[in-house]
Formats: structure tokens, sequence, C-alpha cells
């Protein structure tokens, strides 16, 4: 979860002032991008989390996190664009980056005994928010910013990022469910000889 939160709060916290300052959008377009990211994961994250209950958590993760890795390096690279390309590209961050959430967040509730879940809940939350408050502090020290006011390093940002997509795709891969939370996908009827 650390490596996962990290990912995108290496990015998200200097997104409006680099869309400010080096993509060319103006103060007052600035809540185009949440809008435009929140109405369309609104609808995604419900059918990300449909796709994962059928194909399978950790292919739809893995699927993501690949995915993510795309407009990461798209945004964290983009030079000045209008209006249309600076939300298409940050609205498909933002799908992807709360895409991944989606199956991770299922795989690991479910590696948990029931019993256990709260407490280890409001403990994966402490690491999220700890997570939060690093990554944001890397991406600190690595930005800088020009004479002209534009957001230098970026693009190494970027980088961070993307090998924390792909660190985490390597990780979920030893997350296992917790005994008896393994549900067959496809219910059958029994049989008259198991009756």
């Amino acid at each position: 979860m650390a490596v996962l939160t990290f990912t995108g709060f290496s990015i998200f916290p200097y997104l409006a002032t680099y869309m400010v300052s080096n993509v060319g959008l103006t103060e007052q377009q600035l809540p185009l991008i949440y809008l435009a990211g929140g109405l369309c994961t609104l609808f995604s994250m419900n059918w990300i989390g449909r796709w994962a209950d059928r194909a399978g958590k950790l292919r739809v993760f893995t699927l993501m996190s690949l995915s993510a890795t795309i407009p990461i390096i798209a945004l964290t690279n983009l030079p000045r664009v209008n209006v249309a390309v600076a939300l298409a590209t940050s609205t498909l961050l933002m799908i992807c980056m709360s895409g991944r959430m989606v199956p991770a967040v299922a795989m690991m509730t479910s590696s948990i005994d029931a019993r256990f879940r709260g407490g280890f809940m409001s403990i994966n939350s402490a690491v999220q928010q700890f997570a939060c408050g690093i990554a944001a502090s890397v991406s600190g020290f690595i930005m800088g910013q020009s004479s002209s006011g534009q957001v230098t390093h970026f693009p190494i940002v970027g980088i961070v990022s993307v090998c924390c997509a792909l660190t985490c795709i390597y990780l979920a891969r030893f997350v296992k469910a917790a005994p008896g939370e393994n549900e067959p996908t496809n219910l059958a009827l029994p049989s008259a000889e198991t009756l």
C-alpha cells in the first residue's frame, strides 16, 4: 500500500502547479481537471471493480498498473497544449490511477482474516497517509523552478512514479487470500449424484 500510494502522490500534489506553469492552463481552468477526472472515475471505478470480480483481481491490477504508466509519462512530459489535450491526459491518469486501487484494496482486504480486518484497515490507512507525505516530500526535493517560473525535473518524478507502479505489480504477486476468502467464480447446482 505504501508503494501504491507513493506512485500517485509523487505526482498529484504538484499537478495543478505544473498544469498552470508548464502546460499553460489558467487558474480558472484548473477545476475542469478535477471535474472531468472525478466524473469519469465515478463510472470507471465501478466498471473496473466488476471487471476485477470476473477476470481476477491480480490480472486487472497488473493491467491497470501497466496502463497507468502511459499517462504518467505523458502528463509529466506534457508541453504547452490546448485545454482538451490537457484534460484528456489528466483524466486518463486519474482513471488508471484510481483503477489500480479497486483490485488492490480487494486483494489486501481478502488477505486478512475477517476478525482482524478492522485493525488491519486502520494500520493500512496510517501507512497510506505516511506514504503520501513521503511521496510529496521526495517529489519536492527532485523538482525545481526555472527563472521563468516553470516547474523543472517533473519528468524525473514521472520516472520514479513509473518505477513504483512496476514495483507494485511485482509485490502484488505475494498477496495471498486468507483461508476461507477464496470463493468459486462459477457456482454450479449440485448434481443428482451429490444429493
